[in-house]
């Protein structure tokens, strides 16, 4: 069989099998269309493809490359018409399935002619049977492997070397499995024709194997990145609360000392300096005055800070707490819930003009054995939402995100859950947790 020469794949399998790549990527990914437009701009691409790859097959061998180079850009804008993503990301993905469908079709022709080329019992079904066989066992694994890795995602956010290092390994892969469509040599054609087969099968695999383990080191590297982000942001709320902690035990000591300034200001015959030591005092008190007593020394600190930073942007804060149901919690578990909680809310509020609007409520409280905690504050504007999480308007969104992620991760650590809902111009966060 090996020193058989194979005729070539017919080129309506090799659309079909493109297709099927792009399907494969762009099922996983939020999309720009929906419905019956979706099923449409498939159809279309399913049509498209194929006929480029009739096309590019029935022109002169000179007018090859620039068919295929048609019928990668079909793929291309196929996956950047139907998925809500990058061009760079549409062009990441648009490797990777190339590459796949570059495989799928090699392999499953090469089992058809393994198994049934030369028999003049076959049907002429039989190779359609084969393909379409071929086809959902490769595409099915595939589908399985990304879409556990990209399920739930919006974007792959390649960068510029990472698409340019996926392109650049799919056009070698192709480049080498194809070399004998390119360089005219008697040593690709004659004899060896089906072993020929057999190592563009083999170089496809392996090109798909480069384009996975590299994705799989973009998802790791991912990973790693988000991991020291929600640790940088719950290390910071930790690290406010115990600045805020020294702050407090510097003011009380300071109020202890009243009663010597009283004394002192008594004593004092100059009003200015009088009317100086006064308005200190005051402040002093009024600072005081805002200390929490929730029954959670922790989560008191906590409240207190941020109670002083609303006052400073005239941002009313009400709340109604028992902090005795969260003895349960770590004091940094504590830091991440309520300081990325009031940090978001606070600075979502404080660009609304109107004061009156400025309104931040929370509340902590039982009820049928689960502890609920709830965050809500007032919004103009609706924002929109990706991967879960209000698109920022910030220019620096190295963070952006991670305080709601951190949340979330948190009311999982002790069996719970965060979800994010707006509800009548008001922004609401609810963290649900079994008390038992």
């Amino acid at each position: 069989m090996m020193n058989q020469v194979l005729p070539d794949i017919p080129r309506v399998y090799t659309g079909v099998a493109e297709w099927l790549a792009c399907v494969v990527y762009i099922l996983p990914f939020k999309k720009r269309v929906s419905g019956v437009l979706l099923n449409v701009i498939l159809v279309a691409m399913l049509l498209v493809q194929c006929i480029v790859q009739q096309l590019a097959g029935s022109l002169d061998i000179a007018f090859w490359i620039p068919g295929m180079a048609a019928a990668i850009g079909v793929m291309y804008c196929g996956i950047l018409l139907c998925c809500d993503i990058s061009s760079l990301d549409a062009g990441y993905c648009c490797a990777r399935a190339f590459i796949s469908a570059e495989f799928a079709a090699s392999f499953g022709w090469l089992v058809y002619c393994f198994l049934f080329l030369g028999n003049i019992m076959v049907s002429e079904w039989v190779p359609f049977l084969v393909m379409t066989v071929t086809y959902l066992s490769v595409f099915g694994v595939i589908y399985l492997l990304e879409h556990r890795r990209l399920a739930g995602m919006a974007r792959l956010n390649v960068n510029r070397r990472e698409f340019a290092s996926a392109g650049l390994i799919a056009a070698a892969v192709f480049a080498i499995s194809n070399v004998c469509f390119v360089v005219d040599s008697g040593m690709f054609v004659g004899e060896t024709g089906a072993a020929l087969f057999l190592v563009r099968t083999v170089v496809d695999f392996s090109g798909m194997t480069m384009l996975y383990t590299q994705s799989e080191q973009r998802n790791e590297m991912f990973l790693r990145r988000e991991v020291e982000a929600l640790d940088h942001v719950l290390h910071r709320q930790y690290e406010q609360y115990c600045q805020s902690k020294e702050s407090w035990e510097m003011i009380n000591r300071r109020c202890h000392d009243l009663k010597h300034q009283i004394a002192v200001i008594r004593m004092e015959t100059d009003p200015d300096k009088r009317e100086a030591y006064i308005e200190e005092m005051e402040q002093l008190v009024k600072l005081a005055g805002m200390k929490y007593d929730t029954g959670n020394k922790i989560l008191d600190t906590v409240l207190t800070t941020k109670d002083m930073k609303c006052v400073e942007n005239k941002i009313t804060l009400t709340s109604v707490i028992d902090g005795s149901l969260l003895a349960f919690m770590g004091a940094m578990d504590i830091c991440s819930i309520f300081g990325n909680a009031l940090d978001n809310a606070i600075e979502s509020v404080v660009k609304l003009e109107d004061y009156d609007k400025r309104l931040i409520r929370m509340a902590v409280y039982s009820q049928n054995q689960f502890l609920m905690i709830r965050f809500e504050n007032y919004i103009g504007e609706i924002p929109e939402f990706e991967d879960g999480v209000p698109k920022t308007t910030k220019e620096n969104q190295e963070y952006h995100g991670y305080g709601i992620k951190s949340i979330q991760q948190t009311a999982e650590k002790y069996g719970g859950n965060a979800t994010i809902h707006i509800e009548n111009s008001w922004f609401i966060v609810r963290i649900l947790f079994p008390l038992s």
